[in-house]
């Protein structure tokens, strides 16, 4: 503790510089993409696959659906936001309803390009294929970052009261940190030696 006291100054204009880099870049605004494959299913269809002469190529048919999200969690747009799947995919929903471009490379892997995507705004994407794998989404990025895969969690749902009281915890919380960092700077700094 007596040392503390002693450098207490110093330490403190050691802390002052990264505190003031945190305020300025860690809590910078920007934009954060996640993905996830929330659902995919794989339908057998009871129904024969006939060729043009009437023959059975396969008794049962099989139908593979996945759904995709895109979401901007940070709090700046994200832009120029690419889609990278392994192949074209046969057919293709979206949801909400908006503008992309899709483009096929030589070497056949397929990318969406979405211009933006505001913060907390998201992208859903149905893809769907008949006798035939579905390609997996093997990358997603955007001008400013790289979008994580995220693993989807069902959670139960939790009634808005309850939430309200643990928010009004964990603000407590945080105000009794700031106020008892606040007074052992001021404990530190004022008993100090001159």
């Amino acid at each position: 503790m007596e040392f503390l006291k002693t450098y207490a100054k110093e330490i403190v204009s050691v802390l002052v510089p990264f505190v003031t880099w945190f305020l300025n870049v860690g809590l910078k605004a920007r934009p954060k993409l996640i993905w996830t494959n929330p659902h995919s299913f794989r339908f057998l269809v009871q129904q024969p696959l006939l060729d043009q002469e009437g023959k059975i190529i396969k008794p049962v048919q099989e139908v593979d659906t996945a759904s995709i999200k895109v979401v901007n969690t940070g709090r700046e747009t994200a832009t120029k936001i690419e889609l990278v799947f392994n192949w074209k995919p046969h057919y293709l929903n979206l949801w909400p309803v908006r503008h992309y471009e899709q483009v096929t490379e030589a070497d056949g892997r397929h990318i969406l390009i979405f211009e933006n995507l505001s913060p907390k705004e998201e992208i859903g994407i149905e893809i769907i294929s008949i006798n035939a794998d579905l390609p997996a989404l093997i990358f997603v990025r955007s001008a400013e970052c790289i979008a994580n895969n995220m693993p989807l969690m069902w959670i139960p749902y939790v009634q808005q009261w309850k939430i309200t009281i643990a928010r009004f915890f964990i603000f407590m919380g945080i105000s009794s940190t700031i106020y008892l960092t606040i007074m052992l700077i001021q404990f530190l700094v004022l008993k100090t030696p001159n």
